[in-house]
């Protein structure tokens, strides 16, 4: 029997208050002579912190959010703060990696700290040269620029003492992550390490409960709406010349990325059993049909992910929690269990590259892991 789904989200607001570290809006005003706005044409910015005992050594995150999967949608995100900046707070907090509590963050919590807004509605990869007026609303879809400025102004900000890059971010922000982890690396010298851990950015090109390639058409139409051509990793546009679209999708991303990357995901992350499966249950509240579908979904992550698991050199991180983003809050970032080690502790031993710890660990099947019910 076919399953009536419902209408599918076409974003996540993300808290920009969680707890810890308090970072400080920089608005980038300037950008906006260069084309570089959010999608109501207000001008992009980030929020910043100076790290104390290592100050050279930089975390740039990039925020997360959904897509506007088309103009509709993106009319609607203008209006929000994930499609504008006018109502950006002047302080953040945040936890988990950005933290400064070094109990909770030990290996970075005196890194100097960027958060970059999200307010293009693609994953910082668009580019259309004109604005586009839709239905009495002037869009403006540039978010390749305003990563350009924005990793601009980061760079002149730290100076020529930059010691370390991390490049990150969770949901749209660590599908970030994969599309522009050689972008940021291109921008600073060689001899400047450059690292990146994708969180929750994942996303797999899989059919739903019903066997339908409904977010494979999504992501299409916001690469051609927003043209990402030239802002996705250009290797993989190379390698995919009939099929562009595919470069705006971490799992066809992946192979072509040459800067060291950490993967860190659930094989159940409940943003993607509920909007690209649209399972929409939690488990183990579930139908034995749909069970069978959710750890069917699981499975098929771990297949996706194979270039990853298998990688001789890049980390690893898979759990099996239902959850969604985990290195910005405490408990899944310094408590989350996977093969006897943190996620923040088989990360530290991937980028100092020790032996004390595996760099690449991958959880047993839902619902073996006791240790995800600390986040209930």
């Amino acid at each position: 029997m076919k399953i009536i789904l419902v209408p599918m989200i076409s974003f996540v607001i993300f808290s920009r208050y969680t707890d810890a570290i308090v970072m400080k809006k920089v608005i980038l005003t300037a950008a906006t002579s260069k084309g570089a706005v959010c999608l109501d044409g207000s001008p992009p910015g980030y929020y910043i912190r100076t790290g104390t005992t290592s100050p050279n050594n930089w975390i740039l995150h990039q925020e997360g959010g959904g897509w506007c999967f088309n103009e509709d949608q993106c009319v609607l995100r203008s209006k929000t703060d994930l499609g504008s900046s006018k109502g950006w707070p002047p302080n953040v907090t945040y936890s988990g990696l950005l933290s400064d509590d070094c109990t909770v963050n030990p290996d970075f919590c005196g890194w100097s700290m960027v958060y970059i807004g999200y307010c293009d509605g693609a994953s910082f990869s668009g580019n259309v040269e004109n604005p586009v007026n839709w239905k009495g609303t002037t869009l403006y879809f540039r978010g390749a620029r305003i990563l350009e400025v924005v990793i601009n102004a980061v760079l002149e900000a730290a100076g020529d003492n930059i010691e370390h890059i991390i490049l990150t971010g969770c949901s749209a922000g660590g599908l970030a992550t994969y599309l522009h982890a050689d972008y940021v690396r291109s921008k600073v010298p060689s001899q400047i390490p450059v690292h990146a851990i994708a969180d929750a950015g994942y996303f797999l090109d899989a059919p739903n409960v019903n066997g339908e390639m409904h977010i494979r058409e999504r992501y299409q139409y916001v690469y051609k709406m927003q043209n990402c051509t030239g802002g996705v990793n250009q290797d993989c546009i190379a390698a995919n010349p009939t099929e562009e679209w595919k470069c705006f999708m971490a799992q066809y991303t992946y192979p072509h990325i040459t800067t060291p990357i950490f993967l860190l995901n659930s094989r159940y992350d409940t943003y993607q059993i509920n909007f690209i499966l649209q399972l929409h249950c939690h488990a183990p509240n579930c139908s034995t049909d749909q069970m069978k579908e959710f750890m069917k979904y699981g499975n098929e992550f771990l297949v996706a992910a194979a270039p990853a698991i298998t990688s001789k050199s890049n980390g690893v991180y898979i759990d099996s929690c239902q959850i969604h983003c985990q290195s910005l809050k405490e408990i899944p970032w310094s408590k989350f269990i996977v093969g006897g080690q943190t996620m923040r502790d088989t990360f530290n031993a991937w980028l100092t590259n020790s032996t004390a710890m595996k760099s690449k660990v991958v959880d047993c099947a839902y619902p073996c892991n006791p240790t995800c019910l600390l986040n209930s």
